[in-house]
């Protein structure tokens, strides 16, 4: 697993993708700054320091950003195996599909949760440059493990769809698509038991995150709840990754007779002088 995991960071430097991710987490704490530029006077937040920065780049992390990225960029690179047509000859070394899945998910894991710090340290870069109030280290310290358990609980509730789309060539774009409505739909679940169990909105209640200024809830979420909900979401994706079969283009095929492939060159000269 450890040889795996290695081997998927070397490739990963190599890939464009992770220039769009980086590109990708930059924009949330930028365009919530920017956002309390253009904003009305009557609705600009009157006390908008450091920490409320941050606390803005966690909700458009949650809403949108992660969920995509994270959803993208695990998708792309399981994709790559099925472009470059690497499969055949990774799954023979042996190793089994699901434990090369299984690598692929985890060098992920670790991914997203780079991610969150960089996204972290981008909201503190932007706050000194545009001079807001309260920039202090242990803000950003306070901050850290917040938005480190919020990139894990964000890759747990998105994870069931990037092992669903790993089944299939291409099928990553659609899922990005899907992370993206799901995440939006965090601000129509406000209250009740929808609201504890959603998978976003558990997120946020495990990280120990206030919605009640951008979902407008009225009530606390429940922690049990929030926890049972990512737990069911893990679940769920153990039982699609131990349920997927080998791709079938990493399948071995039988040469076929009627080709000439499976001949020796003297035989298949001698067929095609129709000699037998």
């Amino acid at each position: 697993m450890a040889a795996i995991i290695k081997t998927e960071f070397q490739k990963i430097k190599r890939y464009h993708i992770l220039l769009i991710g980086l590109i990708g987490m930059a924009c949330s704490p930028l365009l919530q700054y920017l956002s309390q530029l253009v904003m009305n006077e009557e609705l600009r937040n009157p006390h908008f320091n450091f920490a409320a920065l941050i606390d803005n780049t966690i909700w458009g992390n949650t809403q949108i950003f992660m969920p995509v990225l994270f959803t993208l960029t695990a998708g792309y690179l399981i994709n790559r195996e099925y472009t470059d047509d690497t499969l055949k000859n990774i799954l023979t070394v042996p190793v089994s599909w699901r434990r090369f899945l299984c690598g692929k998910l985890v060098s992920m894991g670790i991914l997203a949760v780079l991610f969150g710090i960089y996204s972290l340290i981008v909201t503190a870069l932007i706050s000194a440059l545009a001079h807001l109030p309260d920039i202090r280290f242990a803000v950003f310290l306070r901050a850290l493990p917040q938005m480190t358990a919020l990139s894990v609980c964000v890759y747990i509730v998105v994870l069931p769809l990037i092992a669903f789309c790993s089944r299939k060539p291409g099928l990553f774009m659609s899922g990005s698509v899907v992370s993206f409505l799901a995440g939006y739909c965090v601000l129509f679940f406000k209250e009740g038991l929808l609201r504890n169990i959603y998978p976003f909105s558990a997120a946020l209640t495990v990280i120990g995150f206030d919605t009640a200024d951008y979902a407008g809830t009225s009530e606390t979420g429940s922690m049990p709840l929030a926890l049972l909900s990512l737990g069911t979401t893990l679940l769920i994706s153990a039982i699609l990754i131990l349920t997927g079969r080998t791709p079938e283009t990493a399948q071995k095929k039988k040469p076929s007779k009627k080709s000439g492939a499976s001949y020796r060159p003297a035989q298949r000269a001698r067929r095609a002088a129709g000699k037998f």
